[in-house]
């Protein structure tokens, strides 16, 4: 209730119970008359989706109720708290729990159902009669209907479901019986032949319905129609959002939160059909086939079909496509890192670059030899000097390189006569005059798996090195020896 915008919402909640004589009027009459000049919304929240003696109520169910917390869960993480977050994860699994039946208890109602028919519909009969008595009687058989109502109404209700009986036989008149099928007693499932390509893509939940990253099933509705379903299940999330987007732009639409890397579950196809009789199984079986042979669904299979197996398979292009998203996020991040290290080395925004796929820096050192030594002879990367740091970056590692470039070669050659001195390894070309680029040092280093603060510890332990340090410690004494004196 909302006393400053009057409004209420008023839930009725029938949970494993029926509705008394005259119950929601009551109830309702009783809450307009106490809150008047309220907007009043009555819902009755059921199991299943019944349909109150009221119509002023609207419908609402657990499943509903699960569905809406599951979002919340996905989309509000970061805004709730610990506690509350615990606390709807809770009572969402407790949902769950409650209003997915029970496979095992299910089965056995069908059983019992079948071999005692005449006496369930007759109990039946009975507790549909005791929901509407408002007074007590005395008796056995009163008594007895009394505490087993529940059960006799679960036994009516699931024991009539012949859908896994059903199922089989449309496997085996649609397929021959060749296809990937779970004969579910509520959701029998399969995966249309035409979609097992899907097999290539690894799922994030291995216990997902048959094992792969699409499910087509058959429900009950609670209107009493039979319904078609087919899911896109916890595939990674590359390959998810790869096929969604080919699905949108054949017409299909989905929530705004389906592309999230966070949501597992996408529905995009739901097609209903009347079934007059739900204990005839030829009718169910053919309900089926009419479903699963209607021209949007056949379309759609074929649609499908052709995205998996696309010119060279979808696995090649899925895979490539997984290279360049994974090349161009390590980039990024590795980008950003490097720009903060630079600024802990007080290297000046002049002194570094930033390429799609390098990465290159400076000392002061490097330009105190290219005053004296002079630009390169030829074009060199940025700067044009004797000395450069550089890195390629990889989608796994990084390639960092000290090199030597291609300055005036009489000076070149001094220079790297002084560097051998010193005992500075390099390529025995390196002595002569037509070299034009040595490596002096390079090391590589993994970054797989690694944030942003230890891309920038990678940095520091490329550039601290002892090998490197001594390195330059050695080209500054060839600095203050040698080069510094030149003219």
């Amino acid at each position: 209730m909302n006393q400053q915008l009057k409004f209420i919402f008023f839930i009725e909640n029938k949970f494993y119970s029926t509705e008394s004589k005259n119950q929601l009027d009551d109830y309702l009459n009783f809450i307009q008359h106490t809150f008047k000049n309220f907007t009043i919304i009555p819902i009755y929240l059921t199991l299943d989706g019944e349909k109150p003696s009221n119509q002023q109520y609207f419908i609402l169910t657990y499943e509903r109720i699960e569905s809406i917390l599951y979002t919340i869960l996905i989309l509000y993480k970061e805004q709730l708290s610990d506690n509350v977050y615990k606390f709807i994860e809770d009572y969402n699994q407790i949902l769950k729990e409650k209003f997915y039946p029970n496979q095992d208890q299910v089965l056995q109602a069908i059983n019992i159902y079948r071999n005692y028919k005449p006496t369930i519909n007759a109990l039946f009969e009975e507790t549909s009669k005791l929901n509407k008595q408002l007074q007590f009687e005395s008796g056995y058989q009163f008594e007895f209907m009394m505490k087993y109502k529940n059960t006799i109404n679960y036994i009516f209700k699931h024991g009539k479901n012949i859908l896994s009986y059903s199922f089989e036989q449309f496997i085996h008149r649609q397929f021959g019986g060749e296809v990937l099928y779970d004969a579910h007693p509520t959701t029998p499932n399969l995966l249309p032949p035409e979609w097992n390509s899907i097999s290539s893509i690894k799922l994030r939940e291995s216990n997902y319905w048959l094992g792969k990253g699409l499910i087509v099933w058959f429900e009950q509705t609670n209107d009493s129609r039979l319904r078609l379903i087919a899911e896109m299940g916890p595939i990674e999330y590359i390959h998810r959002i790869w096929l969604l987007e080919q699905l949108e732009k054949i017409g299909l639409a989905f929530r705004e939160n389906s592309k999230l890397e966070k949501t597992r579950y996408t529905r995009f196809f739901s097609q209903k059909i009347d079934v007059n009789k739900w204990d005839d199984m030829e009718e169910l079986s053919q309900a089926m086939v009419a479903l699963y042979n209607s021209t949007e669904f056949v379309l759609l299979r074929k649609q499908i079909a052709d995205m998996l197996n696309y010119k060279n398979s979808v696995k090649n292009r899925i895979t490539k496509t997984i290279e360049n998203f994974s090349t161009e996020k390590t980039t990024i991040q590795v980008q950003k890192a490097f720009k903060k290290w630079v600024g802990t080395k007080n290297i000046l925004e002049n002194d570094y670059r930033v390429s799609s796929k390098t990465l290159s820096f400076k000392i002061p050192l490097f330009d105190a030899f290219k005053e004296k030594l002079g630009e390169t002879r030829e074009k060199w990367w940025w700067d044009n000097g004797p000395f450069l740091f550089w890195m390629n970056i990889n989608s796994d590692s990084l390639f960092f390189t000290l090199e030597v470039g291609p300055i005036d070669a009489d000076k070149r050659v001094l220079l790297m006569e002084s560097m051998k001195e010193k005992g500075i390894k390099f390529s025995k070309k390196g002595l002569t005059v037509e070299a034009k680029y040595n490596r002096i040092y390079s090391e590589t280093i993994s970054i797989v798996g690694l944030n942003e603060s230890d891309l920038i510890h990678a940095f520091d332990i490329l550039y601290g090195n002892k090998e490197l340090q001594n390195i330059l410690e050695k080209l500054q004494i060839i600095y203050d020896e040698t080069v510094c004196k030149l003219e």
